[in-house]
């Protein structure tokens, strides 16, 4: 079935996709980023052993006006290329300071939608990387503390231009949405997909603005 919000997008209502849970409890998916995302998850996995995955929101700061581009892909754009400048930093002052580094690896998939209330932007956020650069997102309740979640933290911060003090709250962490995945135990790989498939849901994204609702980086 066609999207008819988009008609060259196939919609997808059965719960399970190429043998793997998925979340269709709020409705239909879009085929086409579920085939993407599928092959994004396949792809990193295929190049690292193992990986850390993290299910995160960005959101905008409703003690302001929203800025002028937050309908726009503009303020991912922004935050994806800060977030891998920082990680790429990271990994060349390891290699400067040990003679080696474990890559970060980093792939993602995001998607744009507007809040069926508050009719406000946010982003839903999957983040892949090589499980022998990171583990975890570090102490994330607070964001002063050292780890990835300071670094997307600050990335995002930086990409709608606000303060860091003004910016806490505006990068939520899902619950439970954390996994260590390996080519051996398929346990992990399901649920993570599982997970990130709620990105792919035609729910509560807005097409008729002119640009994309879902990305995602290169297999």
């Amino acid at each position: 079935m066609r999207n008819p919000s988009n008609t060259n997008q196939t919609l997808f209502h059965e719960p399970i996709y190429k043998g793997f849970a998925v979340q269709t409890h709020k409705g239909p998916l879009i085929l086409n980023y579920l085939d993407r995302l599928h092959g994004l998850f396949a792809a990193a996995l295929n190049q690292y052993s193992s990986l850390y995955v993290v299910r995160l929101d960005l959101h905008f700061s409703n003690r302001e006006e929203l800025p002028d581009d937050a309908c726009t892909n503009a303020p991912i754009e922004r935050f994806l290329a800060s977030l891998k400048a920082k990680l790429d930093w990271r990994d060349a002052s390891i290699r400067k300071q040990h003679g080696r580094v474990n890559r970060h690896g980093m792939r993602y998939a995001w998607a744009r939608e507007i809040g069926p209330e508050s009719q406000r932007p946010h982003y839903h956020l999957v983040l892949i990387l090589n499980k022998s650069a990171f583990q975890s997102l570090g102490n994330y309740s607070d964001p002063s503390a050292p780890g990835l979640y300071r670094i997307c933290f600050e990335a995002w911060a930086s990409a709608i231009h606000q303060p860091y003090d003004l910016a806490e709250g505006l990068v939520s962490v899902v619950s439970d949405g954390q996994w260590h995945l390996n080519r051996i135990d398929q346990g992990p790989y399901r649920e993570a997909l599982f997970a990130a498939s709620y990105l792919c849901k035609a729910r509560s994204k807005v097409f008729e603005l002119g640009f994309h609702c879902f990305g995602c980086s290169r297999t």
